[in-house]
């Protein structure tokens, strides 16, 4: 999970008729040509700011809700790289979530969407991650959120979880940081 706040249903209203959907149905086809073995859900009815992986028995779901998937501070780079985290939960390795241990934790879902998920869905559908201009936008939403005062000024550390702030978080994706290892030590919302 991402965020948490909803967008206004004025907002909403206006990111369908800017044709949003376009780009949504353009995106989650590449996600589906790259990734089949998911199922790809685009809920616009659910103003919530959000996308999540789950497992329905044996279907391995990666849902985009409609505040986010409609947020006009979010354009294809951000949503790129918020896809390619949610299927990260399902198909990268490493520390697991402790609610459901079928789903890797936050850290490890960002290292497998910048590195294998991304040179994946690069191979497979043509799409490539502009990780910068991703990063780029998910600050205008993220970072006023988060207080300035610890703002993160040394390298990330493998020693423990760089999910749980957005300065790290940010820093680690941008130098391509490796999750940590040791169980326990990451961050899980899933």
């Amino acid at each position: 999970m991402l965020f948490s706040d909803r967008l206004s249903e004025q907002e909403m209203l206006e990111a369908k008729g800017a044709n949003r959907q376009v780009l949504l149905d353009i995106l989650l086809s590449d996600f589906r040509t790259a990734f089949p073995d998911l199922t790809f859900e685009l809920q616009l009815d659910f103003s919530i700011i959000n996308a999540q992986a789950f497992a329905l028995g044996d279907k391995r779901v990666v849902a985009l809700y409609g505040g986010l998937a409609l947020h006009p501070k979010l354009g294809a780079e951000s949503l790129t790289f918020i896809i390619l985290h949610e299927a990260g939960h399902h198909l990268a390795k490493g520390c697991r979530s402790k609610r459901d241990p079928s789903l890797a934790c936050e850290c490890a879902s960002d290292y497998w969407a910048i590195t294998a998920g991304a040179d994946k869905l690069l191979q497979k559908s043509g799409r490539h991650l502009r990780l910068r201009a991703a990063l780029e936008e998910l600050d205008q939403i993220i970072g006023p959120r988060q207080p300035r005062k610890a703002r993160y000024s040394k390298r990330a550390s493998t020693g423990g979880c760089w999910a749980e702030r957005w300065t790290l978080r940010n820093r680690a994706l941008f130098e391509r940081t490796r999750p940590p290892t040791i169980e326990g030590r990451c961050i899980t919302y899933v």
